[in-house]
């Protein structure tokens, strides 16, 4: 069977005084006034589940700012074996890392639909250059990601903490905002980032599903989620 390249549109120039998310976004600091000619070279796009919005070692000519679904950071290691090592969701920044940088770190992929703003690197150097509030802005989301990303190790991908227990702390890092919805990765996915294999995310997996911890609500690739007991969850990622 033939696979499909995944789709990735272009929607148009970004209106950044029209955009409702904007207090969500790095540039909400930003005056309106100011955004004005910054928004000129911005274009909003859409990237089916699986579409690359930029692969690791290629030039870094742009950030993405995720305005809806989520995007896995990739990070090819020396033998091989891809790994996950961050999710990013609404409000997150993709590229971060590598603004000062000639190339990207890691491979950003989208893992259900995305909507993210592309801002081209000359662009957002030269913004970083003119505003202090978005200088600072910026060095509290590197903080973030650091602290994230050392967090992520220590109690995701850490073996020596058990594979159930790890389980249900990486599935309450994928809760979108305070409810009871968990982004829905696929078990291979999953396997990368917990680094176990994916028999061992199947099994966690269906017993958490067996005891009513979590439900698989169906709508498609793009729209399929789990809703979870979250004080089960919580429960459970303390006991490692």
């Amino acid at each position: 069977m033939t696979r499909t390249t995944p789709q990735i549109r272009c929607q148009g120039r970004s209106n950044c005084n029209a955009c409702a998310l904007r207090r969500d976004m790095v540039c909400s600091d930003v005056s309106l006034d100011d955004l004005i000619d910054f928004h000129a070279g911005i274009d909003d796009f859409d990237f089916a589940p699986g579409a690359a919005l930029f692969a690791a070692a290629t030039p870094a000519d742009a950030v993405y700012c995720v305005r809806g679904g989520a995007v896995k950071m990739v990070h090819l290691e020396p033998s091989g074996v891809a790994r996950i090592v961050r999710v990013l969701q609404l409000g997150d920044v993709a590229g971060l890392e590598s603004v000062f940088r000639e190339r990207y770190d890691y491979s950003a992929i989208a893992v259900n639909k995305v909507r993210a703003c592309r801002i081209p690197m000359s662009y957002f150097r030269k913004f970083i250059g003119d505003h202090g509030s978005l200088q600072m802005r910026l060095i509290e989301s590197s903080q973030t990601a650091l602290a994230e990303a050392q967090n992520w190790l220590a109690q995701i991908v850490s073996a020596t903490i058990p594979a159930r227990t790890r389980m249900a702390r990486l599935l309450l890092k994928l809760r979108s905002g305070e409810g009871d919805r968990i982004l829905r990765f696929s078990g291979d996915d999953m396997a990368a980032i917990l680094g176990v294999t994916f028999e061992t995310v199947s099994r966690v997996i269906t017993e958490f599903i067996r005891l009513g911890i979590l439900q698989k609500v169906y709508g498609g690739r793009e729209h399929s989620y789990f809703r979870g007991d979250i004080a089960a969850l919580e429960k459970i990622a303390e006991g490692g």
